[in-house]
């Protein structure tokens, strides 16, 4: 098993990247081999519903100048029936200066969560 985070900061050592390294390490803990991808600061776009996906009938995007958006990358999930693990509440945490996020235990303990929710996801999907 492994799983990918993909850091859409433009910060590749900020506050962004602090957090799913939290989220990482919980599931380094189980075992669980994880990369983390920085695609901040490279241009991303959504959908512009050229409806190229559907004309050329080979379910790729058309946009070939990007990494596209994370509601994309949702929306790809879910249309394949995919379970996408959540948390004890938003998966975030507030921080505006580098490290900041470090200071927010609420922040913190969300990122752990969800990484934990994800190494018990994925060891009951693999059993």
């Amino acid at each position: 098993m492994k799983v990918v985070a993909f850091n859409g900061s433009p910060r590749k050592k900020g506050n962004t990247s602090a957090l799913l390294n939290l989220v990482l390490d919980e599931l380094k803990k189980e075992g669980i081999e994880t990369e983390l991808v920085q695609i901040g600061g490279t241009p991303i776009h959504g959908c512009r519903a050229c409806f190229k996906c559907m004309t050329n009938q080979d379910q790729r995007c058309s946009q070939d100048d990007d990494v596209h958006a994370i509601s994309s990358i949702h929306h790809m999930m879910l249309m394949n029936e995919m379970i996408v693990p959540g948390s004890s509440y938003w998966n975030m945490a507030v921080g505006f200066g580098a490290g900041d996020v470090e200071k927010d235990d609420e922040g913190i303990a969300t990122m752990k969560t969800l990484g934990q929710n994800m190494a018990w996801l994925l060891k009951k999907l693999k059993s």
